[in-house]
């Protein structure tokens, strides 16, 4: 029986270990991620906040009770609209100190990872993570959601903070008549030169002068004809980028 007991012993003290492990992973809150430019088809570089010690319910984390060791890693996925590229490079700045290089920021489809960040036993209550050399995504629109994680525990999503809107590059157009001579019937020609490529199912909208007046008009009831009978053709290719 004594023989039974001590070979016990060690199989339950591995076991509570593995149980501890297990339950010491824990979920905080979302990261909150902001971009220096936000125009679509842009290099630009996206800032990554973490905050460990709280969820998105505002409950405490056990981050205190957590600490992080020298395996410890930070990754931050972004969405699919990313093409990410071996170009981007990393910065990280620890509980609110100065900013540093990681020794390592890998990157694997959409998946940032610093490693060799944390020299020891290290308590984290947030992280900054600025990724550089970033292409926002074509076509312009909100995101879905960024994620992190630190160690084993998790940035949970909230469709609220981890997720951007990308918005499209200014374009250029123009109007022109013909003919172009006053107080004749002709057609009015829209020129659109699209700084990036158009969708395919876009459309292009003209907004005519609520009063139907031109601004030098002197007659206020020389209104432009403007009718459901107007029609709209030779559409030209679409323009690319």
């Amino acid at each position: 029986m004594n023989i039974k007991l001590k070979r016990n012993v060690p199989l339950r003290a591995l076991c509570l270990l593995l149980f501890i492990s297990i339950i010491t992973a824990f979920n905080f809150k979302e990261v909150r991620v902001t971009a220096a430019v936000y125009t679509t088809n842009v290099v630009t570089s996206y800032t990554i906040i973490f905050d460990r010690t709280i969820t998105n319910s505002f409950t405490s984390t056990a981050f205190l009770t957590t600490p992080l060791n020298v395996n410890s890693t930070i990754t931050v996925t972004f969405p699919t609209q990313y093409t990410l590229t071996n170009s981007v490079t990393c910065t990280i700045q620890l509980n609110s100190t100065g900013t540093f290089t990681p020794n390592a920021c890998t990157q694997l489809n959409n998946q940032i990872t610093l490693s060799n960040i944390f020299t020891g036993s290290t308590v984290l209550a947030s992280a900054t993570v600025v990724v550089a050399n970033v292409l926002n995504p074509f076509p312009a629109g909100r995101t879905s959601n960024f994620v992190g994680t630190i160690g084993s525990d998790t940035a949970v999503a909230n469709n609220v903070n981890s997720l951007v809107t990308i918005t499209p590059a200014a374009s250029v157009c123009s109007f022109t008549f013909s003919p172009n001579t006053v107080y004749s019937t002709g057609s009015m020609i829209i020129t659109l030169t699209v700084t990036n490529q158009f969708p395919s199912t876009g459309t292009i909208g003209v907004q005519f002068p609520l009063t139907k007046l031109w601004t030098n008009e002197l007659d206020s009831s020389r209104a432009l004809p403007i009718s459901t009978g107007m029609t709209c053709g030779s559409q030209s290719a679409v323009f690319y980028e």
